[in-house]
């Protein structure tokens, strides 16, 4: 196991030399198009993104508090404190980790590993295997980059929250919302992946890719729930999710196949 293991790493690390220049081309090209299209989408429609926060807020505000009313002895109702739902919360609070850097991370070893063991850890690996990690782990690392720079173009202050709260502590940018972002683009890869392996059937493809959805649009509503974002950074972070999916996929896979293919024959 470990031998294979080696290999493995050993052939990624070859493998990405010669992936960069393609890389650096779809970012750019992708970085480019969404600064174009943000910058001109604030200009035009901004009151309408206000509007939309603040319903879409007033929402998730609504389903995380409940708001108890106590009777006085004139028999009037008074509004009491608001009670947060503390169930649904900790619900929300295990997506928005999951979709975390160190959990995403974990989760880019998952088919490799899979394939390791179908093919009991042999000597000779089989070129799904380097793919499988290159797809979802490059774009992944993409994505990381993206969200980095475009929230520094942006500067888009977070939304308020009280001390103690949630994520009180974060000082970086609001736009895009970056677990949004990367949670998007690695698994649309890992669900590719699984498209054009192998490993499994056509019924377990599906149910993966629909847990694989659900995983994508639980991790938005969770930052949108949690008050760490606007709701349009959690849109605007599934749309350069989207570019930079179409882009990296269109440039890297094709080259991805050749290089293998130089390197196992």
């Amino acid at each position: 196991m470990l031998t294979a293991f080696g290999r493995f790493v050993l052939e990624i690390l070859l493998c990405l030399p010669p992936l960069f220049p393609r890389f650096a081309v779809a970012w750019v090209i992708s970085f480019a198009v969404l600064v174009l299209l943000f910058s001109n989408v604030k200009s035009r429609v901004r009151g309408q993104i206000k509007s939309f926060d603040e319903h879409v807020r007033i929402w998730a505000a609504a389903l995380r508090y409940r708001t108890e009313h106590a009777l006085t002895e004139h028999g009037i109702s008074e509004l009491a404190v608001q009670q947060e739902r503390v169930a649904l919360s900790w619900f929300f609070r295990f997506w928005t980790n999951f979709a975390s850097a160190p959990s995403l991370s974990v989760w880019s070893m998952v088919i490799p590993f899979t394939i390791l063991y179908r093919d009991g850890f042999s000597e000779t690996l089989p070129i799904s295997l380097v793919s499988a990690w290159l797809l979802p782990g490059l774009c992944y690392a993409g994505s990381m980059l993206l969200s980095f720079v475009i929230k520094r173009v942006f500067k888009r202050v977070r939304p308020p929250r009280p001390g103690k709260a949630f994520g009180y502590k974060l000082k970086d940018p609001s736009f895009p919302s970056g677990h949004s972002l990367t949670s998007f683009c690695f698994w649309t890869m890992f669900t590719l992946v699984l498209v054009q392996s192998s490993v499994f059937s056509v019924p377990a493809i599906v149910l993966l890719a629909l847990m694989a959805m659900s995983i994508v649009i639980l991790t938005g509503v969770s930052r949108i729930y949690l008050g760490v974002h606007f709701p349009s950074d959690v849109l605007g972070g599934y749309t350069i999710g989207a570019v930079w999916c179409v882009a990296f996929y269109f440039a890297l896979p094709p080259i991805i196949n050749d290089v293998l293919k130089g390197l196992f024959s």
